[in-house]
């Protein structure tokens, strides 16, 4: 069949689809691909230390406006409890329906060392559940600095989506956008990660593997 005829796109909350691969997840779609978004995890989150206040229902009202904006469907999804993701053979057999149902190819998972529980149990989740699919890349959708540095060496222009990116990022409120500045480092990185490449603009995967 053709390559990458339908990708799916595994984030514990709801803008880390968007963080890591909405440039993307937008040019794929234009494209005329297939592209789904699943979320794990409802998106609550009370950090009083920090102020930040996040609930489920504006989350997903916010997650769906992103993904009109980049032409991907959203896949219905029963989520887990934020902060309480944890890999247990439920949930990973809920997520490998989906990669059946959908006859997913291509997915974009969580990169496996990361500073968030969360992040890191959707991507041992996420292996698990795509160990039959031909090609799995892995994403960053935060800037913390790592113990295993996210160094990625598969590249996807984004030049013409990343605005579609910066617009589906401003549907979710300024309680996800963390020190009122996560959202635009993201887009900067990926405008090093163009300079790099002498595009405009890139996003930057780790390959799990991927099949020609």
């Amino acid at each position: 069949g053709n390559i990458m005829s339908s990708i799916l796109v595994i984030g514990a909350h709801y803008d880390d689809a968007e963080l890591g691969a909405g440039g993307t997840m937008a040019r794929l779609a234009a494209m005329g691909h297939q592209v789904y978004k699943l979320t794990l995890t409802n998106n609550e989150t009370r950090f009083t230390q920090k102020n930040i206040q996040v609930n489920y229902e504006s989350s997903v009202q916010q997650s769906a406006d992103a993904c009109r904006i980049l032409g991907v469907q959203e896949v219905d999804f029963a989520p887990v409890q934020c902060s309480h993701l944890f890999y247990d053979t439920e949930i990973m057999q809920r997520v490998e329906k989906v990669v059946y149902d959908l006859q997913i190819d291509t997915a974009f998972i969580h990169y496996r060392s990361d500073m968030n529980q969360d992040h890191v149990e959707a991507s041992r989740i996420s292996m698990t559940a795509l160990r039959h699919c031909k090609n799995v890349l892995m994403y960053q959708s935060n800037g913390y600095l790592l113990e295993e540095s996210y160094y990625p060496r598969f590249f996807v222009d984004i030049s013409d989506t990343i605005e579609k990116k910066r617009e589906a990022l401003r549907c979710y409120g300024r309680e996800h956008d963390r020190y009122g500045c996560l959202f635009e480092t993201v887009c900067k990185r990926n405008e090093v990660w163009g300079y790099q490449q002498e595009i405009a603009a890139a996003e930057g995967f780790h390959v799990v593997k991927m099949v020609f």
